[in-house]
């Protein structure tokens, strides 16, 4: 039988400097744990200097979710989140290369207790999580001792796509397309958890305006729909990198109590409270760069 090959596709000329990246990547997560930290946010400091999309989505980002911070401290804030971003390239390539005995004692799980009451209903579990530059390490952090499936959008770009394929799912039991509901149901049947970043921007059809940083923002209904259907507990997650090292606090929640409720509103808007309170913790280690408030409630001019 041969063996599955790369898509040829990716062997074109365009992507030479990605595999030299990833290369470096790779020999990077070779170095002692305190030199990949510094890197990394040399890595971050530099993306921040250099005019990019991801910059001026950062800037609008915060100028819209902190307007009353003044706008030295918002460069400050997005100066860290980018060093932070850095980092979570390095968290990247840790996750994807290293050996389970040298990532084991990285992490520390708070709240337990609420993970196990939830999986006590015997219907499955629902880890409502924001998107945090740290993401990809907590993923492979908390695999190598629970079971859990993780909720993905599968990537337009076909590099980006087999690095999903090709890296994460080595770690994950259960990789889920969000489109596909009825593989997200019979997973949480079998009584698992499965990993739910909810801070997505569906579009205006799948959504509700409800605030989010005091901004009227496109907020998924979907949840509410899973969670009643598969009658799933929901547990906020939070996990923060602590500061000048790769060390992790994970916290789980208790679930939420009379969710969903009969007000689909008042749904969203709880769920946007919940990692809105997540994230402004350590602000400088969400994700900015994606564009949250893309759709736009009608007539509303566009923030990008």
């Amino acid at each position: 039988m041969r063996k599955n090959k790369k898509p040829t596709s990716l062997l074109n000329p365009l992507y030479w400097p990605a595999w030299t990246a990833l290369g470096l990547l790779w020999c990077i997560t070779r170095l002692p744990f305190c030199l990949q930290f510094v890197i990394g946010q040399g890595i971050g400091r530099l993306l921040y200097l250099i005019p990019s999309q991801f910059k001026m989505i950062t800037k609008i980002n915060l100028a819209n979710a902190y307007k009353d911070l003044a706008a030295k401290n918002r460069r400050i804030l997005a100066k860290k989140n980018f060093a932070s971003v850095g980092l979570g390239l390095i968290e990247a390539g840790m996750a994807w290369w290293l050996p389970n005995k040298k990532l084991a004692n990285h992490y520390q799980l708070h709240g337990m207790e609420h993970l196990e009451k939830a999986y006590a209903k015997g219907k499955g579990v629902i880890l409502l999580a924001p998107h945090s530059t740290c993401i990809e390490i907590i993923g492979r952090l908390l695999g190598m001792h629970y079971t859990f499936g993780v909720m993905y959008y599968p990537h337009k770009k076909p590099f980006i796509a087999f690095i999903h394929e090709h890296f994460r799912k080595k770690h994950y039991v259960n990789y889920i397309p969000r489109q596909d509901i009825r593989q997200l149901l019979r997973t949480l049947q079998q009584n698992t958890a499965v990993w739910y970043a909810y801070d997505i921007d569906g579009g205006r059809k799948r959504s509700l305006f409800a605030p989010f940083f005091g901004v009227q923002t496109a907020s998924l209904t979907a949840l509410s729909r899973i969670v009643s259907l598969s009658e799933a507990a929901v547990v906020p997650i939070s996990y923060y990198r602590r500061d000048n090292q790769f060390f992790y606090d994970v916290t789980l929640s208790p679930a939420l109590e009379n969710f969903p409720s009969s007000d689909p509103l008042a749904d969203v808007s709880r769920l946007n409270l919940i990692l809105e309170e997540i994230i402004r913790k350590k602000p400088e280690q969400y994700v900015w760069q994606y564009k949250r408030f893309k759709t736009r409630p009608k007539g509303e001019k566009r923030f990008y």
